[in-house]
């Protein structure tokens, strides 16, 4: 018998662990307002944040390891123009897009810059 993987689901503004009895088993609190979405992954969780609360500078999509811990935060390319929604794992990368339109593609590993497609604003 395979052991099922974990659940996880964003209760009151952080992203939670949930026990089979529905429970919350482990929780990471954001880094500034609240969680709004994340990807689970076998290994790993990517978290995209509300921006606003964060300080200058401070990405709004990060990485986590299966038990919550922060393994990186995203190169993102401009910080004026936040992540807006995390779109997919592809040959290695994670895509996101960002408010102006850009499509990100990091390093799904370590979170550094691949690429970027589309506009992003002026002011890098």
């Amino acid at each position: 018998m395979t052991p099922a993987s974990p659940s996880y689901a964003i209760l009151d503004g952080s992203l939670c662990r949930v026990s089979p009895s529905g429970d919350r088993a482990a929780s990471h609190a954001p880094l500034a307002t609240a969680v709004a979405e994340f990807l689970h992954v076998p290994d790993r969780l990517y978290v995209r944040e509300h921006p606003y609360g964060l300080l200058p500078g401070i990405p709004n999509l990060y990485c986590l390891d299966a038990d919550l811990r922060l393994q990186w935060l995203a190169e993102w390319p401009a910080q004026d123009d936040p992540c807006v929604a995390i779109l997919a794992v592809e040959d290695g990368a994670l895509v996101a897009a960002s408010a102006s339109g850009a499509r990100v593609l990091l390093e799904a590993t370590t979170g550094r810059l691949r690429s970027v497609a589309g506009s992003v604003p002026a002011g890098r």
